[in-house]
């Protein structure tokens, strides 16, 4: 066994050569970025070398922040919630800014990525999806869906209103990549209103390389064109933002690199919900992207301002994420003396986030030899750091080596606790090294290390008592917040119809229709909270998609269902999975319920929620940290919405064979599957009169029945124990 020598720098490669001030005021992420901001990077060097970054940033104060004090740091302020604002501000301003007495806290965090399930490959996992959960007596009409996302199709006829693509649906667009014109309005970016300033932009600035909001609109709004694959509020009015993800480097100038933060993100929830209100109708926003969070609050005004944003009528939905096939979480309780895992990381850099309630040990042992006991050892104590925040040191095993690196961070909100990030460099792949256990020692410390999916931790058999990597606490942020609606994944579809011919079965062998989906996130939170909130069909999802993006990347066809010809431009539909569709879903659903009650809020939903979710695993408790409360049923959401869920005699489902509405002062039934015996037709009021009731013959395939003069409003036809639906008269 070696042990090497604990060495103390102040600088290494690996952390961006920065030793971080001690300043609670700045999120952990902010310091790190403040301190690459002045280093001789390539991203300084792509801007300019005496150009000062400006970054967007939330600031909470005991005062009113004056355009005097915003004038004296070069500052721009674009919303102001309460004691919460969001200003853009240079790098170099933002210590001065923090010493004012009045200045409280400074936010903010990295963009977000994308919840696609990227564990296989996309292109090849995905089948048809044929929504289920549509109305016609409601449609989310009066209603705008907001979606804030990348990779816009703007031109795709799913954003009209129908096949005859008479009206265009899409109100409001804000690309955040697209050129800023007018920087006193918007930090970054240029807003577009009406069909025609849209249509003439055709897609996203990130148009030719990203196609996923084209797909997530879709699914939460689109009107399917002349296919199956309508959108749930498929008659809501749409507004869009296209933010910035980690993959949108390419489209960022280098001197705005860091004005694309969480605080830009809020900007655009803001946006869309300013947008509804100057129209006067109730918005849900949808949100399918996240980020893994620090461990410390450090996202407290994030998330306050996230709680203020919404109200009445305001309703944020967010993707839980697709981290559970990785174990991300390790926890060492206070007296266990050890615990820990073995390393998992595809990659040669990886960092791990590390909390304390005080000194603790951190050790990696290497096991380049057969055997359970290690061969190599390195142990970093954080009571040595005293005055330095950066503790290094090598584990080398023979021609192998694995450098580790602890930045230190006092927490904002415990005094005793700390914050660490620990960076890792191996020689090669970490996955190529011998196995590696980290392991948290100090049997008076409560420890947490985090990972993520592309960082994460195994349980292996070469050292069993290093098996304490655990499932859940991998939601990730924004969904992790206490303000948004956090939306889980279910399959239901374990094979596609590529438009080619061919059934594709593409699903995880451990996933079982009707339950479940493997890849999503799972809670709780970091600080305890059950989440998500809710889980909807996320696997195997067919909706709109980017023509552009395969016009640039044709051979990215793998999962295509089919195409519309229109204009004489191929549009495709294409299957996706992951709680990136089953967030929109979500969002359409609450469309739906938002036109029943405008004024409903977050709460009221949850618990419209808890009263009607169906539960997969009925053994379980919820809610849970896979399901929440369950599976969201749009149908029973609305009938607790109007007050009918008493109401004995109606079926809180919808008839799986038949389908009914009214039209022209008729009631139309269609059977998919005539029934074999006759079936009585009521149709029941609001308040739970019995209105109208009939019998039918079996075997008609087509009914056609009068009503009864009834007065305009929602009724509820049930029809004999197939079930109910609503209809609008």
């Amino acid at each position: 066994m070696k042990t090497t020598t604990l060495t103390l720098l102040l600088l290494l490669n690996i952390t961006n050569g920065i030793a971080h001030d001690n300043n609670k005021k700045l999120s952990i992420w902010l310091k790190e970025r403040i301190e690459v901001s002045k280093e001789k990077t390539e991203l300084v060097r792509r801007a300019n070398e005496e150009e000062d970054f400006l970054t967007t940033v939330f600031v909470r104060t005991s005062e009113t922040l004056t355009q005097e004090l915003l004038q004296e740091y070069g500052a721009t302020i674009y919303a102001q919630l309460g004691d919460i604002a969001i200003i853009t501000i240079p790098m170099s301003q933002i210590g001065k800014l923090s010493d004012e007495p009045s200045v409280l806290r400074i936010e903010a965090n990295g963009r977000a990525h994308l919840t696609l399930d990227t564990v296989a490959t996309v292109s090849n996992i995905l089948p048809v999806y044929e929504t289920t959960v549509s109305h016609p007596a409601f449609t989310g009409k009066d209603v705008v869906v907001g979606v804030m996302d990348v990779g816009f199709d703007l031109t795709h006829p799913t954003f009209y209103n129908d096949a005859s693509l008479s009206e265009y649906r899409i109100k409001a667009f804000w690309d955040q990549l697209a050129p800023n014109e007018d920087k006193s309005l918007l930090p970054v970016g240029n807003e577009f209103i009406g069909a025609t300033a849209i249509l003439e932009r055709q897609y996203a600035v990130d148009g030719k390389v990203q196609g996923h909001g084209t797909h997530t609109a879709g699914i939460a709004a689109g009107s399917g064109y002349n296919t199956p694959y309508r959108g749930i509020a498929f008659e809501s009015d749409i507004c869009l933002v296209a933010n910035a993800v980690t993959s949108d480097t390419a489209f960022i100038d280098a001197k705005d690199y860091y004005k694309y933060t969480s605080a830009s993100d809020a900007l655009g929830f803001k946006y869309l919900f300013d947008f509804a209100e100057q129209q006067g109708k109730p918005c849900v926003a949808s949100f399918s992207e996240g980020y893994t969070p620090y461990m410390d609050d450090e996202d407290l005004l994030y998330n306050d301002f996230l709680e203020r944003l919404q109200g009445p009528g305001r309703i944020l939905v967010v993707s839980a994420g697709n981290e559970s096939n990785s174990l991300t979480y390790i926890e060492k309780p206070i007296g266990t003396e050890a615990a820990g895992a073995f390393l998992k990381t595809s990659q040669k850099q990886a960092t791990y986030r590390v909390k304390s309630d005080g000194d603790m040990t951190l050790r990696l042992y290497g096991y380049a030899e057969e055997g359970e006991t290690p061969t190599h050892q390195i142990e970093i104590n954080t009571a040595a750091f005293e005055d330095q925040s950066l503790l290094t040191d090598t584990l080398v095993m023979g021609t192998d080596s694995l450098a580790a690196t602890l930045t230190r961070y006092p927490s904002a909100f415990d005094e005793q606790g700390h914050i660490y990030l620990l960076a890792l460099m191996g020689n090669q792949t970490i996955n190529k090294l011998p196995p590696i256990a980290i392991v948290a020692a100090g049997s008076e410390r409560h420890v947490e290390l985090l990972g993520n999916s592309s960082a994460s931790f195994t349980n292996l058999n070469i050292d069993a008592q290093w098996n304490a990597a655990q499932r859940g606490h991998n939601v990730l942020g924004p969904g992790c917040f206490t303000a948004p609606i956090c939306v889980g994944s279910t399959t239901h579809r374990r094979y596609f119809h590529h438009y080619s011919g061919q059934w594709v079965e593409n699903a995880y062998s451990n996933e079982q229709a009707g339950l479940w989906s493997p890849f999503s996130s799972m809670g709780p939170s970091l600080d305890g909270r059950t989440k998500p909130e809710v889980t909807a069909p996320g696997r195997n999802i067919t909706s709109s998609f980017n023509s552009f993006y395969l016009e640039a990347n044709p051979t990215k066809t793998g999962s295509v269902v089919e195409y519309s010809d229109v204009n004489e431009r191929n549009y495709p539909w294409k299957a996706d999975s992951g709680t990136s569709m089953s967030c929109p879903v979500v969002a359409g659903v609450i469309a739906l319920w938002l036109q029943a009650k405008p004024d409903l809020t977050r709460n009221e939903i949850v618990n419209i929620m808890e009263r009607t979710c169906r539960h997969p695993e009925e053994e379980l408790t919820y809610p849970n940290n896979k399901y929440g409360y369950g599976e969201i049923d749009a149908y029973a959401g609305l009938l607790d919405i109007l007050s009918m869920t008493d109401i004995k005699e109606i079926s809180h489902h919808e008839p799986q064979d038949a389908t009914i509405w009214a039209q022209d002062g008729m009631l139309h039934i269609k059977f998919d599957k005539t029934s074999d015996k006759p079936l009585t037709v009521s149709i029941y009021a609001t308040s739970g009169a019995c209105i109208y009731k009939t019998d039918i013959s079996a075997n008609q395939p087509n009914v056609t029945l009068p009503l009864p003069i009834i007065s305009k409003g929602i009724y509820v036809v049930q029809l004999g124990n197939l079930g109910s639906t609503l209809i609008r008269i």
